[in-house]
């Protein structure tokens, strides 16, 4: 029969031995030596998808990057999905995230137990500032006059939202900033959606960006102040909120962002690319287009750029950020402290000689380790960096190990251990491969 120590001394050796392999193969092409994802945590055709594909155009256009970018929409849970995603992609450059604001605003509306600490920064790229406005036949008429109501009568006032982003924040900055003002948010969703509860009288008032407004402004909406540091040329006789009195920013800028441990050399190749990028023709002809200034920010710049808005948003925060247990460490060290126990007790038995039957423990015990070894295999996934493919083997070689035990018939067969351990790392290699190359190659599903 196959002992652990056996299982665990080969599983650490290949290990080793692949990670020394990619390891070399990484140093010895130059990056990118691949195609990089970027991953946009919002559906397909929004502002954010709409943004990406204008400076994937732009690299592949202008050879910026020796590879392409693929944009891969992974929507959900107001983008903490898709940041999820990358915060637990391997560290190598070769998946990167575009988020803006929302990744501040869902850490401290506390939809995400993390932030921009999280993440290597890349750049910044496009501002947009945001717009507070109301139905074109609204009784307010200005900002001043929409925050005394909203001071006078605490709640009564409705602001459509996308509770936790950045439109949601606006609207807690202006309550900031006036004593006793207090909306009453309704979860609405999307620009179009705010939209339609404006425009239908369900709602009293909103935040769009420039975009959208001009698009929605003929179908009978009505700005109020423009939440950016100075007017939009756009918009000229359109006051920002500071002027009207109300200290409130809210600009909207898309970041770029890796996984922590990127290296610093392949941060600066990513940056350099969407530097050059944000400076082509086509590139500003279609963000003026969009209304999103192409303003664009590296290194220290950025850093201050982040803790600024960071600052911003913390002021307001819907919810106190709280820290929550690491369930999946704890779950991970419950799986090897039981995996342990099984392992002394097996050692236990074996020193007490017995026929070569099934019973009925042995099942029960072999249906258990398969199911805490998948449990550990998903958290080790997610909480760590091993990557799929070693996950994978280690994960298959266990099932094995525990298969081979279960099966009496299966031992007496193959009587060799070393010939039982062969065969199962041949199969453990090509599952782990095989299945690494079906979803990345064929079906282009972003993996750990």
């Amino acid at each position: 029969m196959i002992e652990s120590r056996e299982v665990l001394v080969l599983i650490s050796l290949l290990s080793v031995a692949a990670a020394g392999c990619d390891q070399g193969v990484s140093q010895a092409k130059p990056f990118p030596a691949k195609a990089i994802k970027v991953i946009v945590p919002f559906a397909a055709g929004g502002g954010s998808d709409s943004f990406a594909r204008i400076i994937q155009s732009a690299v592949e256009d202008e050879q910026l990057l020796d590879e392409k970018l693929v944009i891969v929409n992974v929507p959900g849970a107001g983008g903490t999905i898709g940041s999820r995603r990358v915060k637990n992609a391997r560290p190598d450059g070769y998946t990167v995230l575009l988020l803006h604001e929302g990744m501040m605003t869902a850490h401290y509306s506390g939809r995400a137990a993390y932030g921009a600490e999280a993440y290597e920064p890349i750049a910044g790229s496009g501002d947009a500032a945001q717009v507070i406005a109301v139905a074109a036949n609204s009784s307010h008429r200005d900002l001043q006059d929409l925050m005394t109501v909203a001071a006078d009568r605490p709640d009564q006032i409705v602001f459509a939202a996308n509770i936790g982003a950045p439109s949601h924040f606006a609207g807690m900055m202006l309550e900031q900033t006036t004593p006793e003002a207090r909306f009453r948010y309704t979860q609405t969703g999307g620009g179009a959606k705010r939209f339609a509860a404006l425009r239908g009288g369900h709602v009293d008032a909103s935040a769009f960006s420039i975009a959208e407004y001009m698009q929605f402004r003929p179908a009978g909406i009505r700005a109020l102040a423009l939440l950016g540091q100075e007017r939009n040329e756009e918009l000229p006789q359109l006051p920002t909120a500071i002027e009207q009195g109300y200290d409130v920013i809210s600009q909207n800028m898309q970041f770029w962002w890796a996984p922590r441990g990127t290296s610093p050399e392949r941060l600066s190749t990513l940056a350099d690319a969407i530097e050059a990028a944000m400076r082509t023709p086509a590139v500003r002809d279609q963000l003026a287009q969009m209304r999103i200034d192409p303003h664009f920010v590296r290194g220290e710049d950025l850093e201050r750029e982040i803790q600024t808005r960071s600052c911003r948003l913390a002021a307001v925060a819907a919810t106190p950020t709280q820290s929550l247990p690491d369930f999946a460490r704890l779950t991970l060290l419950i799986v090897v402290g039981l995996a342990v126990i099984c392992w002394l007790q097996r050692r236990q038995r074996a020193a007490v000689p017995s026929p070569v039957r099934v019973t009925p423990k042995i099942l029960v015990t072999s249906t258990a380790t398969l199911i805490l070894s998948t449990i550990g295999y998903v958290l080790l996934l997610q909480a760590t960096s091993l990557g799929f493919q070693l996950a994978t083997f280690a994960f298959v070689v266990v099932a094995g190990v525990t298969l081979y035990r279960a099966d009496p018939p299966l031992g007496r067969t193959i009587r060799s251990t070393s010939a039982a351990m062969s065969i199962l790392c041949l199969v453990a290699i090509g599952l782990s491969l095989g299945v690494h190359y079906l979803f990345t190659q064929v079906l282009v599903v972003d993996l750990p």
